[in-house]
């Protein structure tokens, strides 16, 4: 019996001539373009691809503004010229810009009319909703000399006894609570880009080795017929990097997508309470290097899981 067992065995094992006729079969190099492997894999590098230029754009975008932010508030001082009823505004302006103008390193001092410093908070209560009767205070813009130090200590307090009412803002605490939120910002949009990167690779070794488990019988005929695993794994590194070339070229345009449209959506204030910063020409390029890196990526993945799995079928 043991006999008879054996040799149905052998009847059902296919014949070289068999797989040979199942590699000449349709299908593009080693892997089908069919399940796993196929457009479903570029849709999901495509996702993936889309919100990894997400997270880069956003972190792109932060960095500007921050670098925008330090450059406005570092170079200007404000100082607020508050009502007090002992002594006019207008007195209270004139004392200020004595002081300001004697002051070396401050290049100008120009006070804004109350129409100007309306307009300056009508964006955070609504049109209509400053009227004249709201207690403003005064404001004077100052503008520093390139490169100049100004003691901010001191000039408060020369402020401070030149006439009631005039407080001296920095912005010093503005912008490190500016800075501090851009780079929470940007550590988080990067650590989303990792986990984005580390799920892409899993999910392209899960498909190379099903892929290779589904094409079993044809990795077996290359090798009876002489082929290398460094062979093998080319043809499935190159069927890995069309899908990711592929995919992550349409996430990118995607996210070009995305991003010009929340800019067009954002002129004029139109839909945020303040502009919303864009991306520039070169943050594109920067954007269109995800592609290219993820398709590198998914293809040097490719190439050492078949290796691998190739070492463990011989």
């Amino acid at each position: 019996m043991a006999e008879v067992a054996s040799g149905m065995d052998e009847m059902e094992r296919p014949t070289l001539g068999e797989k040979l006729r199942h590699l000449a079969a349709p299908q593009k190099g080693v892997m089908p373009a069919a399940g796993t492997t196929g457009p479903t894999l570029v849709l999901v590098i495509a996702a993936m691809g889309f919100l990894a230029c997400l997270s880069l754009g956003a972190a792109l975008i932060v960095s500007s503004a921050a670098a925008g932010w330090e450059t406005d508030l570092t170079g200007t001082l404000t100082v607020q010229v508050k009502p007090e009823g002992a002594v006019s505004t207008e007195d209270q302006i004139e004392a200020a810009l004595a002081i300001l103008d004697g002051t070396p390193g401050i290049a100008s001092a120009q006070p804004l009319d109350s129409a100007a410093t309306a307009a300056l908070i009508e964006p955070w209560l609504g049109a209509g909703n400053v009227t004249e009767t709201l207690p403003l205070p005064r404001l004077i813009d100052v503008t520093l000399e390139p490169g100049a130090v100004v003691d901010h200590d001191a000039l408060a307090a020369r402020l401070e006894a030149a006439a009631p009412g005039l407080v001296l803002d920095t912005h010093r605490q503005w912008l490190d609570e500016l800075l501090g939120a851009a780079a929470a910002a940007r550590v988080l949009a990067f650590s989303v880009l990792a986990v984005i990167s580390a799920t892409t690779l899993a999910i392209v070794v899960f498909a190379t080795r099903a892929g290779l488990s589904a094409n079993q019988g044809v990795v077996e005929v290359l090798h009876l017929c002489g082929a290398r695993d460094s062979f093998i794994a080319g043809e499935v590194q190159r069927h890995f990097f069309n899908l990711g070339w592929r995919g992550g070229l349409i996430g990118f345009v995607l996210a070009a997508l995305t991003f010009l449209i929340v800019e067009a959506l954002s002129a004029g204030d139109a839909l945020f309470l303040v502009a919303v910063p864009s991306l520039d020409a070169l943050h594109y390029l920067w954007l269109l290097a995800v592609p290219a890196l993820l398709a590198l990526a998914v293809t040097a993945t490719a190439r050492l899981t078949v290796l691998r799995a190739l070492g463990r079928m011989m």
